[in-house]
């Protein structure tokens, strides 16, 4: 998957922060766990670009900290109470153009099955990375798959805990890193990391019985948005210069339940990006500027954790006069709602599902 979770970006660590600072306010001091654990992996040959990187398997070291929900907001309850928290994971690459990384994380982790004192979690996060290597056209131009110092990270992973001595467990895992900048600079292949770790946890007195809630009410069930978005790309390795590219968009939404809520919207696009391509497409007539405007309609899903939300959307480009790539575009979204009528939000805006256009920044108000 080229960059199919390309540049989640790097912010999206600031939009886990709501989750994880609310609920280490609400947890009681010893309503934790601590955990280290060994990494071992294997970078994915995603594309035949990256060959050079095959049989690579890097290793490393995993800190994390996490605190058990118990209910003190009602979407813990509705998600099983999850665990929420945070990993710094070092990775040494044994390779002399990768070189090192290190990554802090802010996670979710849902409980898959519970039995007794033994665990399932599926665990999603994402935050920063910082590499020691990246590319450079003179002293290091075999690194195609991480271009900037400081990339995004996504890491997905199922974990199995099981007991073996009072407050220690025994963790085993099998995950998913993705790092990348998400088309901020290029070359920009991404790298995928298969994991498996080992490890242990500690936990502290984590029998405390979970708050039971009444439903919330949802007392306004359709309103509608009105954002502008920002964000910064770079054409191909070639073209250094950065572009701001910019949107605004109406949506139109219904909250179903208190996890799900449906949307309808319209949005338009303006990508200066583009205009530099009229001086090799064929389509654009010589001495001419093609007309870049670009207007959407789309409809999506969010997935609600209180005052985050997780969404997905799928639209197509009503005009597009210059059809310079494909008609229909994606977006990965985290979304904050700071106030009852105001929201900032990060997304990644896709094309063909697998090649990553930007990272949008965005800024929004209730209507």
């Amino acid at each position: 998957m080229p960059r199919l979770l390309s540049g989640l970006i790097y912010s999206f660590s600031f939009f886990f922060a709501p989750l994880f600072c609310n609920s280490l306010a609400a947890q009681q001091a010893s309503n934790f766990v601590i955990g280290a654990a060994l990494p071992k992996g294997s970078i994915i040959m995603h594309s035949a670009k990256i060959k050079h990187f095959a049989g690579t398997h890097p290793s490393g070291l995993e800190l994390n900290v996490q605190y058990q929900t118990t209910g003190t907001k009602y979407w813990q309850q509705l998600y099983s109470y999850p665990r929420i928290g945070a990993s710094f994971v070092y990775l040494n690459y044994h390779h002399p153009v990768l070189g090192q990384s290190f990554a802090l994380s802010p996670y979710l982790s849902l409980p898959a099955f519970k039995k007794l004192t033994n665990r399932v979690h599926f665990r999603f996060g994402t935050g920063l990375a910082y590499f020691s290597n990246k590319f450079d056209r003179t002293e290091n131009p075999g690194d195609n798959v991480i271009s900037s110092t400081w990339n995004a990270v996504i890491q997905t992973r199922l974990e199995y805990e099981f007991p073996i001595y009072r407050s220690l467990s025994v963790l085993a895992a099998l995950g998913l890193n993705h790092y990348s900048n998400g088309g901020n600079a290029k070359p920009n292949l991404g790298m995928n990391i298969a994991t498996a770790s080992l490890g242990f946890n500690f936990l502290k007195s984590l029998n405390q019985p979970p708050t039971i809630q009444q439903p919330e009410i949802i007392r306004k069930r359709y309103y509608f948005t009105l954002s502008s978005s920002l964000g910064i790309k770079q054409r191909n390795d070639f073209d250094t210069v950065r572009y701001v590219v910019k949107s605004v968009a109406l949506m139109a939404l219904r909250r179903m339940n208190q996890k799900s809520t449906l949307l309808l919207g319209i949005e338009g696009f303006y990508d200066p990006s583009l205009i530099p391509r009229r001086a090799w497409d064929p389509r654009v007539e010589p001495g001419t500027t093609p007309d870049i405007k670009r207007l959407g309609i789309n409809a999506g899903h969010e997935l609600n954790f209180g005052k985050v939300a997780f969404g997905t959307q799928v639209g197509w480009y009503a005009y597009r006069p210059y059809k310079a790539d494909a008609p229909f575009y994606q977006r990965l979204e985290t979304k904050v709602q700071l106030h009852k009528n105001f929201f900032i939000a990060a997304d990644l805006k896709l094309h063909n599902v697998i090649k990553a256009d930007i990272i949008e920044y965005r800024l929004g108000i209730r209507i």
